[in-house]
């Protein structure tokens, strides 16, 4: 895995925090402490970090940029706001880092109705940060202190005051009547309606009181309709009222404690109708990046493949909110727990967990190989094939058919090379076609003489078996050009009729 250190994971992790700033709002904890790693990260290089755009490329630091979902996704919003160019200064801090993500979360029109990007980003307070070359100015910031609160920035909210587990414990038994009749209803309106951080705090904590005891009285299911109840509010402030939002998801947060949300994660694997599961997976992607470990503890333990996919569809949707999964779990011992990791990354796309499979593909298990494969030829890209060629050589021949399927959809010239040396020492039949089939998608006219060789009926001692004759034929009408034009007319006298049909049928397509 690249260094936490390396340019281009500062870019994926930046594209990972923007990602996260499309979904959540910044009170949110798990975009804040993505911010706050990342901010640590920059500081602790001491450069800054350059980023430069350019149609169908991008580049970090004067160097390729790193291929991935969140990383296109960003940059395309970028290029929306008729960005070429990011700098963000080392020492940029958390703050002013959500401060450009959100500004850069604007829909194009709203951020050039404000002045575009540059004025919004302004507007926002982002500093230390640089458009096309031209560093943000932000107004200063107001410091006051107040008597007996300490100092204050203003036009900021103070933050949250944090509560011990022993206070908390004392606030439930002391008023557990109280708290045993809570109208949740009147208090998620509180939450949403409160003019005041005081009023905020004070609701804030009672819907904590009520999650606490729900526990503590094993009323699991009043504190998951709690939960439930108050991600449905989240999605309807969504693009309305984004400070009354943020403190919803702060309050889903806060209630949603760890039994709470292993009680979640338990009925997203015994539901049985999608809509069911639907409704659990969009309150475990809004409460965030504290459910994935309760979400591969119970994909290792499932045995239901119900069960398991629904837990790896709710990590793929975490991923694609941003929220880091646990990619070091692709070196457990336990063959199923890697195989259920890597299925998941290859799912995702993610680029950045190509390094993970260089230990995967050569895994002692053929499961974990099969599906590192698998994930390899969904990802695709350049990356991906060295890993591929390492597939073709496996000891498995369907493990080495797949791995020739995977080069196949990749259409990269590079794959040719270790596509005709595969083909060259390949006794199995099957995997000889699949190999002789992924020639033909790469198209490269290289693999025209190798496939004009399989296309012909052999010497006396070695016939050609029919099935890849006919896939040749394929496979050259598949690379075109005038030299596969030529072959395919000397073959058109061929003897065998399933070859004359396929060729009939390949000069037909042009």
């Amino acid at each position: 895995m690249p260094s936490a250190n390396t340019p281009s994971r500062q870019l994926v992790d930046l594209a990972k925090a923007f990602a996260l700033g499309e979904f959540y709002p910044l009170t949110h904890p798990t975009l804040t402490q993505a911010l706050l790693n990342l901010a640590t990260t920059l500081l602790a290089t001491g450069e800054y970090l350059e980023i430069r755009l350019s149609p169908g490329a991008v580049t970090v630091n004067g160097t390729h940029g790193p291929r991935s979902g969140h990383v296109d996704r960003f940059v395309h919003r970028l290029a929306e706001h008729g960005v070429s160019s990011i700098a963000l200064r080392h020492d940029v801090g958390a703050e002013s880092l959500g401060r450009f993500l959100s500004a850069a979360a604007l829909p194009p029109r709203i951020a050039k109705a404000a002045g575009g990007l540059a004025a919004a980003m302004t507007a926002a307070g982002a500093a230390r940060v640089a458009l096309d070359g031209h560093w943000i100015q932000s107004p200063p910031v107001v410091v006051s202190t107040v008597a007996g609160q300490g100092s204050r920035v203003e036009g900021l909210e103070p933050g949250i005051a944090l509560w011990s587990a022993h206070d908390m414990y004392e606030q439930v038994r002391d008023s557990a009547v109280r708290v045993e009749h809570e109208n949740t209803d009147e208090l998620r309106r509180l939450v949403r309606e409160s003019s005041t951080e005081s009023e905020r705090l004070i609701v804030l904590n009672r819907l904590e009181f009520v999650a606490q005891y729900c526990v503590s009285r094993e009323m699991m299911g009043r504190g998951v309709a709690l939960i439930q109840d108050l991600r449905h509010d989240a999605e309807e402030l969504r693009g309305r009222n984004p400070a009354a939002r943020g403190m919803v998801m702060l309050a889903m947060h806060r209630v949603a404690n760890r039994a709470l949300i292993e009680e979640l994660v338990t009925r997203l694997g015994k539901a049985r109708s999608e809509d069911e599961r639907a409704s659990l997976r969009s309150t475990l992607l809004h409460i965030g990046a504290d459910t994935v470990s309760p979400l591969v503890r119970s994909l290792v333990a499932a045995t239901d493949v119900s069960a398991r996919r629904a837990y790896r569809d709710a990590l793929v949707a975490l991923d694609q909110v941003g929220v880091p999964l646990l990619e070091d779990m692709v070196g457990d011992e336990r063959w199923f727990v890697v195989r259920n990791m890597v299925g998941i990354l290859g799912e995702i796309r993610s680029a950045d967990a190509v390094d993970h499979f260089r230990r995967t593909i050569e895994h002692s298990d053929a499961r974990v190989r099969r599906e590192t494969i698998l994930a390899l030829s969904k990802i695709g890209g350049e990356e991906a094939v060295p890993l591929l060629a390492k597939g073709l050589n496996d000891k498995e021949p369907s493990l080495r058919a797949a791995a020739a399927l995977g080069m196949g959809l990749t259409k990269l010239s590079t794959a040719v090379t270790p596509l005709l040396a595969r083909l060259a020492q390949e006794t199995d039949q099957d995997t000889q076609v699949e190999v002789i089939r992924a020639l033909g998608r790469v198209g490269d006219p290289r693999a025209v003489p190798v496939l004009a060789e399989r296309a012909s009926a052999g010497g006396f001692f070695h016939r050609t078996p029919a099935p890849i004759r006919v896939e040749a034929v394929r496979a050259l009408a598949d690379v075109g050009g005038e030299p596969a034009r030529a072959v395919l007319q000397r073959l058109l006298k061929d003897r065998n009729d399933q070859v004359r049909e396929a060729v009939f049928a390949a000069l037909a397509k042009e």
